[in-house]
């Protein structure tokens, strides 16, 4: 079967993992299929396929919803700290889809794939998240990959708790505190998450996920791109990269 719209794909890589135990390893990619599969019980369809592994540290996952892809990168991000085990990179790429094979999400191809493969290869030491839009859609292509930087310098100040109390409170029905307080085991006070959330600016990122699902995505997207014969050329062995190759962490 074959999938075609506007997706989302994030791409990543393990932080650190040439110094890993392979136990721990795998325990780190056994996490990050968890959290994927609480991401699968927030919208039905969300996630197409199944995460993707490469090379031991390098991982990627398709999203339906390219609005839900601020939102879902750092739950993954949190879920790991949470765990106190590792961290990871995350690119992501917001664009048309082509063709996408359900079972075999490493063998797609299509623009979202490109943008995230080529975000992940140009990551700098000083940043472990990145947003990558076609320049098609404008100003926004130039400020997104900022909004990711920004997100991506509150997440690493987080401690291993608030991580814990963020994996609850970014559900999208967005709980209260109340009732995160009551969903975490073992339970805890109101008061206790009101304090962690404020230490880790989650008000901040919060409003930048609603924000972030808020655009106008799928009018963005489908703006028409021309790019230039070379530029095409330049693109074509991206669509190989992005999807069989990640930096070591």
């Amino acid at each position: 079967m074959i999938q075609r719209g506007n997706q989302a794909v994030l791409t990543g890589d393990i932080i650190g993992s040439s110094r890993l135990p392979r136990r721990q390893l795998e325990a780190v990619r056994s996490s990050l299929i968890r959290a994927v599969d609480e991401v699968k019980r927030w919208k039905r369809g969300l996630v197409r396929g199944r995460p993707e592994f490469f090379r031991g540290d390098g991982w990627q996952l398709l999203l339906t919803d390219p609005s839900m892809a601020l939102r879902v990168s750092i739950f993954l991000r949190a879920s790991l700290l949470a765990k106190g085990i590792a961290d990871t990179r995350v690119a992501t790429g917001l664009g048309a889809g082509s063709e996408t094979p359900f079972k075999r999400v490493a063998l797609s191809t299509g623009q979202a794939f490109v943008l995230s493969g080529h975000a992940l290869d140009q990551m700098t030491q000083y940043s472990r998240m990145t947003i990558e839009v076609p320049k098609s859609a404008g100003p926004v292509s130039d400020w997104m990959p900022v909004i990711g930087h920004l997100c991506d310098a509150l997440i690493g100040q987080w401690t291993r708790r608030q991580a814990q109390i963020v994996c609850v409170a970014i559900h999208p029905k967005e709980p209260d505190y109340q009732d995160v307080a009551r969903l975490l085991r073992p339970t805890v006070s109101k008061q206790a998450v009101a304090k962690a959330l404020r230490a880790a600016n989650w008000h901040v990122v919060r409003e930048t996920i609603r924000g972030f699902e808020e655009m106008p995505w799928a009018a963005l997207l489908q703006r028409e791109e021309t790019p230039s014969k070379s530029t095409e050329a330049e693109r074509q062995p991206k669509m190989v990269v992005s999807a069989q190759t990640t930096k070591n962490g």
